[in-house]
């Protein structure tokens, strides 16, 4: 085990990367400027590993590299604005750094590269394709229902119940911080439970608790797992609600709800595929036949595969978007990552989804509210996404060259062809995607950034 210290001013990005570290076993810190890092470097300091991002808010990664050269701890340097062999060269030969990775980086890599110059030796370092399980656990396979996106034969039985039926609360954990996605889930793996044929399962990880969604907010955690291109799972909990969210490579690929009103069945009547008694039948035929609602349908003729997907994508993007407006409860990270030959996998770019998810959830009257008139935007100097990643329409992309700082929102209102609420929406969803940001001071010309103008 070694000890790790994540100098890192995305807080969300920062508690994902100390999070997968502690789920390899090693003892994490996460601190946010470059003075907290200094601060931890005192007499009784003793970290085996340091990650470093260049660009921080108060003073330079490269005098926090310095500092830790002089403590002899040696570091690993990110960045998402020094790019190419010139930063890199420079972070490594200059400033001492074992290794340089540009943002996004694959964090899988990321923490190879840490355990490495903390002399974690090879052969104690989990192999990422052992810390996996392969096969969700039976009461999963109940909650998740069509959302799991399942299409060929279950691996596990699925449980005789009607698609529309309404989910029993879950039961609260005690002494647990942030229980475990689906109630009770140490019981369905505990020795002596019954393996599944010519698969070996594995302890599953526990869910480590990322912090508290009053910090953060969705969107901002479907940013971190992308600016890390990283695979598994995000739990997010509000009350009895649980919501869990998988990626692939930072890339959403499917999510699941306890919810009953959000399985796939209730989806379907509400985008008026089927009606209720159409659905009556379809459960009916789903339970005989031992089948998925979405396999039922379309062996009913209800849908073809293809039109299946496109709703999953759909009743996906609706499922999280539904999170956007949480303020309250808590969320979670684990490493946990689906292996199954027989999912229907999307791949949702989370920026498309956070600006189209904006724009159809958020209210003229709460835009107004976030978006004062006086406030100025202007480009952070280290978004997640690339702009030529984003789609946007032609006003969109000149509303955002020219909030350059220098203009209000009223300004960037008057000048935009846009409605109020067309070019609200658009600031907002370039706010939450990190590409803007609020600038309190003055501008300047110095200090001006542009997209363009």
């Amino acid at each position: 085990m070694a000890r790790l210290l994540i100098v890192e001013d995305n807080h969300e990005l920062a508690s994902l990367v100390a999070t997968m570290a502690q789920n390899r076993g090693h003892d994490a810190i996460a601190v946010h400027t470059g003075e907290a890092a200094l601060e931890t470097l005192g007499p009784n300091a003793r970290f085996d590993a340091a990650l470093v991002d260049l660009l921080l808010p108060d003073i330079r990664g490269s005098e926090v590299l310095g500092a830790l050269r002089a403590h002899r701890i040696p570091a690993i340097a990110v960045s998402g604005v020094y790019k190419g062999d010139r930063f890199a060269q420079e972070a490594t030969q200059v400033h001492g750094a074992r290794a340089f990775f540009e943002k996004p980086f694959e964090l899988d890599t990321v923490l190879d590269a840490l355990e490495l110059a903390g002399g974690v030796p090879r052969a104690r370092r989990p192999d990422a394709a052992e810390a996996v399980e392969t096969v969700p656990a039976p009461q999963q396979e109940e909650l998740l229902d069509e959302v799991e996106l399942l299409v060929l034969e279950e691996l596990v039985p699925e449980p005789e119940e009607d698609a529309g039926a309404e989910l029993a609360p879950l039961e609260p954990v005690e002494d647990e911080a942030l229980p475990l996605p689906f109630a009770q889930r140490e019981k369905v793996w505990a020795e002596g439970a019954t393996p599944l044929p010519e698969r070996r399962r594995r302890a599953l990880p526990e869910w480590s608790l990322g912090g508290d969604l009053r910090d953060t907010s969705v969107p901002r955690l479907l940013n971190a797992y992308y600016e890390a291109r990283h695979h598994g799972e995000l739990k997010l909990k509000q009350g009895s609600v649980l919501k869990v969210v998988y990626f692939e490579s930072g890339r959403i690929v499917y999510a699941a709800s306890n919810l009953a009103p959000e399985r796939f069945g209730r989806f379907c009547v509400r985008r008026g595929v089927l009606t209720e008694a159409k659905l009556a039948e379809v459960a009916a035929y789903a339970k005989t036949h031992a089948l998925r609602t979405g396999e039922a349908m379309i062996r009913l003729g209800v849908l073809d595969a293809g039109k299946r997907q496109a709703l999953l994508g759909e009743q996906v993007k609706e499922l999280i978007w539904s999170t956007f407006a949480w303020t309250e409860g808590a969320y979670g990270f684990s490493p946990m990552r689906p292996q199954r030959a027989d999912l229907v996998r999307l791949s949702v770019f989370p920026g498309d989804l956070i600006l189209e998810g904006t724009e159809r959830t958020e209210t003229l009257v709460a835009l107004r509210q976030r978006l004062a008139r006086t406030r100025r935007l202007s480009p952070t100097a280290d978004p997640p996404y690339a702009l030529h990643e984003l789609k946007l329409g032609g006003p969109q992309a000149l509303l955002l060259a020219y909030a350059d700082g220098t203009k209000t929102v009223a300004d960037l209102l008057a000048v935009s062809d846009l409605s109020e609420r067309e070019a609200l929406a658009t600031l907002r969803g370039l706010e939450l995607l990190g590409v803007l940001e609020e600038r309190q001071d003055t501008p300047t010309r110095r200090q001006r950034i542009s997209f363009g103008l």
